[in-house]
């Protein structure tokens, strides 16, 4: 049996995965994240202060105070890991208060392994006859959702939304999936009356702002969160898309 991926509508049976997913894709950023933070100005600076004072107060050697970097990055990666999660949960449970979402479904036969071929994909907005559903739901190992996206409510204008919970799954990157998801959100916002889409993605998501972009996406503004005060700080990147009226 030959593997297409299916761009759809996500049902109501499609949430956990697509939760699953979102809380998967955090744990990929974690080394990215990990070197981000460690190599930071003030995470460096901590350690130089910790290795001075008890270098000078209590007069412990040089090569001691070498231990205070091996522990400074535990320090980062449990912080890491543990943000990581509350984000992670935070995502895949802003995806039960999407007003439009879409997955990315992938049918065929035995399909948990990549195939090294390419694997057609298929944009399919509309809702499929029941029966046809009914046939790969009956064989459940014969379809899998590898990847979703969602929009919801925009808090600022009117007529506007939010893009948010853009995941593929890690096996599947690089084949289109991702732009594919982009492309069937812009035609679903569209076709809902939205006039612009939204989003913000952080200085690690760099594969999600190339499907972005390759979608047509616009930089509307770049700016930084502040994590811990100014001298902490997470590169964001504000894109947007105007839609043509539906």
């Amino acid at each position: 049996m030959s593997c297409e991926i299916v761009i759809r509508q996500a049902r109501t049976e499609d949430l956990q995965q697509r939760m699953d997913l979102v809380c998967q894709a955090y744990s990929g950023y974690f080394w990215d994240a990990f070197i981000f933070f460690f190599f930071q100005e003030l995470t460096l600076e901590c350690c130089v202060l910790a290795a001075a004072v008890l270098f000078i107060f209590c007069g412990i050697s040089a090569t001691t105070c070498l231990v205070l970097l091996p522990i400074a990055a535990l320090v980062v990666a449990v912080t890491v890991v543990c943000v990581h999660h509350a984000l992670a949960h935070k995502q895949s449970q802003s995806v039960r208060q999407e007003i439009i979402g879409i997955v990315a479904e992938l049918r065929g036969c035995l399909l948990l392994t990549p195939r090294t071929e390419r694997v057609p994909i298929h944009i399919q907005l509309v809702a499929e006859k029941h029966s046809a559903y009914s046939q790969y739901k009956i064989i459940s190992i014969m379809f899998q959702v590898i990847g979703t996206v969602s929009i919801s409510e925009f808090w600022g204008p009117h007529n506007r939304g939010w893009l948010h919970a853009m995941v593929v799954h890690p096996k599947w990157r690089g084949r289109g999936v991702a732009r594919a998801l982009a492309g069937a959100a812009r035609c679903a916002a569209a076709a809902r009356g939205l006039a612009a889409l939204d989003a913000a993605l952080s200085h690690l998501q760099a594969g999600a702002r190339a499907a972005l972009h390759a979608a047509g996406w616009e930089c509307r503004a770049a700016y930084e969160r502040p994590l811990c005060g100014a001298a902490l700080t997470l590169p964001l990147v504000r894109l947007g898309l105007d839609l043509p009226l539906a």
